[in-house]
């Protein structure tokens, strides 16, 4: 199935029905009922998916991350009990979802951007496979990446240079905060990544670094933190404004967390998971997914619109694609 209203070309390309909508909170006149649906409702900006990666980190902290005492030194046992939890974390996550959709096809090619297959025999992975690439840089390079920043924040927390872990200075403002904080991170997340993506595509940084993700042309969820290194560093470097504004650890884990796991739905292939036969959860990846095919727009998210701003937003509608064209034909002659 395709979905309805929907349409596939010969090449076996699928796009959606309708133009790409951004988010309520940027339309003026404001439209209260509209936002208020937009974050609350289902599916929304809270439901589902941020909830899940909310409801992962408070379990993470509570039961999977050592005492902020034991992490005042840098100790091997702890940092590989961080490293150790976020491999089965990423694998289950990543390898399910590719499990879902790729493997066992549950979904078939339902709201599934394109029918061409993840590349085998090409010189251009490693193993000349890519999946298999994909796997090797995210569990090789992504997680110990992840762990790396995530042992320095509990250091910095644990030593008292960032942040206090509990709320000694007013309880309701300090839980005040902490909430906001929460409901910012996905924002956060959406506006460093943007100004880290647009870096990245500076020509020097694009040829020695980004380069390594664009050869991810069709995606799947493995593809979400196939990067390069130094990609891999600067686009957690999301944490470090968490070092700036939180409070307490919990906020920062989030913000690690709405950066490691978002990519492998967000790179998913596929416009919607499908929960039942009317109910998908939408994690705006067709955004993403126009920016592997045509590099030249959609930098960021579709929570910031900052593509709207620069004028590098394509909707996905043939006008959009004319409007690239011309940006691109002025840019190069």
């Amino acid at each position: 199935m395709q979905g309805s209203g929907t349409t596939r070309d010969a090449r076996g390309d699928w796009r959606p029905a309708e133009p790409i909508a951004l988010p309520p909170t940027i339309a003026w006149p404001p439209r209260p009922r509209a936002i208020a649906r937009w974050l609350l409702g289902f599916p929304g900006y809270l439901w589902p998916m941020n909830a899940l990666w909310l409801a992962t980190t408070l379990a993470t902290w509570a039961w999977l991350t050592p005492d902020l005492a034991t992490m005042r030194q840098f100790e091997a046992g702890w940092i590989a009990a961080i490293l150790l939890r976020n491999l089965a974390l990423v694998s289950l996550l990543f390898g399910g979802l590719h499990l879902y959709f790729n493997v066992l096809r549950l979904q078939g090619d339902e709201r599934r951007f394109s029918t061409q297959p993840m590349a085998r025999g090409s010189a251009r992975f490693l193993f000349r496979d890519q999946v298999r690439d994909n796997m090797a840089r995210t569990l090789g390079v992504g997680v110990p990446t992840i762990t790396a920043w995530e042992a320095v924040t509990w250091w910095l927390f644990a030593n008292g240079h960032v942040g206090v872990v509990g709320p000694e200075t007013g309880a309701l403002a300090f839980w005040a905060w902490f909430a906001f904080l929460l409901l910012a991170a996905p924002v956060i997340h959406a506006v460093h990544f943007y100004l880290v993506h647009r870096l990245l595509h500076w020509k020097p940084l694009y040829r020695h670094v980004h380069s390594t993700h664009h050869l991810n042309v069709e995606v799947g969820p493995w593809s979400g933190l196939a990067m390069h290194p130094v990609e891999q560093v600067l686009y957690f470097s999301t944490v470090v404004v968490q070092w700036l504004l939180a409070l307490h650890p919990v906020n920062a884990l989030f913000q690690i967390h709405v950066a490691a796991f978002s990519p492998a739905l967000g790179h998913s292939g596929f416009e919607k998971l499908m929960i039942g036969r009317r109910l998908g959860v939408d994690s705006g990846n067709y955004f993403h997914y126009l920016h592997h095919r045509y590099f030249e727009c959609n930098y960021g998210g579709s929570l910031a619109p900052l593509d709207k701003l620069f004028g590098t937003f394509h909707d996905g509608s043939a006008e959009a694609q004319a409007r690239m064209r011309a940006r691109m034909r002025a840019r190069h002659g």
